[in-house]
């Protein structure tokens, strides 16, 4: 589930924009990893991203800012997208049709066996397949970190207490 995220930064909103838009401008091609995102005055989308590994089931921040106290306050959630949350079951549904059909013909088709194997049991390799790879994604406690301290060096953002 998505984490309710709150800071405080001293700089305006315009501030904030122009400084993240130019950091984002910034292709930075020695960096192994960076934080990528994008955002205006008014909102944010920031992930942490490795440099040539995209899966698009990164955790992202996605914030609101609005003038506050002279600055600025960010609050929004940090987590997993929801196409990411909801894909892992698409997927092992989409795939449990294969193989329910395979256990189907192997058991009411005389002579589908080798067939019917393959039918179901390729489709049982892809899931399992697909839901190691679903649990090898990195914690989302590093990126969080790393979004924050993104934050924090470069707007000054802080939790809001």
């Amino acid at each position: 589930m998505p984490e309710a995220i709150d800071l405080y930064s001293p700089h305006a909103p315009e501030q904030i924009a122009r400084t993240l838009k130019r950091i984002m401008d910034d292709p930075m091609p020695g960096a192994k990893a960076r934080v990528f995102g994008k955002g205006s005055e008014r909102d944010m989308t920031l992930r942490y991203r490795q440099r040539n590994s995209r899966t698009n089931m990164e955790p992202v921040l996605t914030a609101a800012m609005d003038s506050y106290k002279g600055g600025t306050r960010i609050t929004g959630t940090f987590g997993t997208p929801p196409g990411a949350r909801y894909f892992p079951y698409i997927w092992v549904g989409f795939l449990s049709l294969f193989v329910i059909g395979g256990i189907l013909a192997f058991i009411y088709i005389p002579g589908a066996g080798l067939f019917a194997t393959f039918f179901a049991g390729i489709p049982l390799l892809m899931i399992f397949a697909g839901l190691a790879a679903f649990r090898a994604q990195p914690a989302p406690e590093e990126d969080k970190a790393k979004i924050l301290a993104f934050l924090a060096r470069e707007i000054d953002a802080r939790p809001l207490t």
